[in-house]
């Protein structure tokens, strides 16, 4: 019977040495231990089989060797890689329980309307000749139009949740989106800092997600923590 060559053998290894690395780092090293008790043997069986006058190559043997030992340390690494990522999930959620119960400030125009009152700022970049406040429902659904601040700057605005009619709206999710205009009629849009508490914390593939009510906003878009009276983290 016809033995195959050690390097067809060993890519076909390597190639499923590899897979099973990428699967799980534990049983990669079990069965490439085993992968490598077959590469000896077959090596042995190659060697007992030789032609005397045509010897096989040292050297071949020697780089096939190499390989395997690059193919352990890659199950190493991974297996590795696995443990920090496994730490790293346990600091976040330390860090997501943190938060619970804080006042924070969010890069964001979704307001959380709570017990009929919320409260934002918006930052216009130029004076304006002409700024309009808009507030929409869940549903995009236009509820509440007002004037806005038309100089220079960021102002703090505090939503009572009635709509334009006058009618109190229910607690909940909102959007707000502050329009202006400059002396030359150009257009621009504010940009919004929404402010609540934290009701609870998660975490969702990896990233940090704090809800305020039903919102659930990314910790990066986190701008200021306040602690209690006013107090900043």
């Amino acid at each position: 019977m016809e033995i195959p060559s050690i390097s067809d053998t060993l890519d076909k290894l390597r190639a499923e040495n590899a897979a099973a690395a990428k699967a799980s780092g534990g049983n990669a090293l079990g069965d490439l231990s085993e992968t490598y008790d077959n590469f000896l043997l077959l090596l042995t069986k190659q060697l007992q089989n030789q032609d005397p006058l045509s010897p096989m190559d040292t050297a071949q043997f020697t780089e096939q060797l190499v390989s395997f030992a690059s193919v352990e340390q890659m199950i190493q690494q991974n297996a590795k890689l696995d443990q920090l990522i496994s730490l790293q999930s346990s600091t976040n959620a330390y860090a997501a329980a943190s938060f619970i119960g804080s006042d924070v400030a969010v890069a964001s125009d979704k307001l959380m309307l709570s017990d009929g009152e919320v409260r934002f700022d918006y930052t216009l970049d130029t004076n304006a000749s002409k700024a309009v406040l808009n507030i929409y429902n869940s549903n995009n659904q236009l509820v509440m139009v007002m004037d806005a601040n038309k100089t220079v700057g960021t102002h703090r605005a505090l939503w009572d949740g009635t709509d334009y009619f006058g009618n109190q709206l229910p607690d909940g999710e909102y959007r707000v989106a502050v329009a202006y205009e400059d002396q030359a009629g150009r257009s621009y849009t504010a940009d919004i800092t929404s402010y609540g508490t934290v009701d609870a914390a998660e975490i969702l593939d990896g990233q940090v997600l704090l809800n305020i009510g039903s919102l659930r906003i990314p910790l990066a878009d986190v701008t200021k923590i306040m602690r209690g009276a006013g107090q900043t983290a």
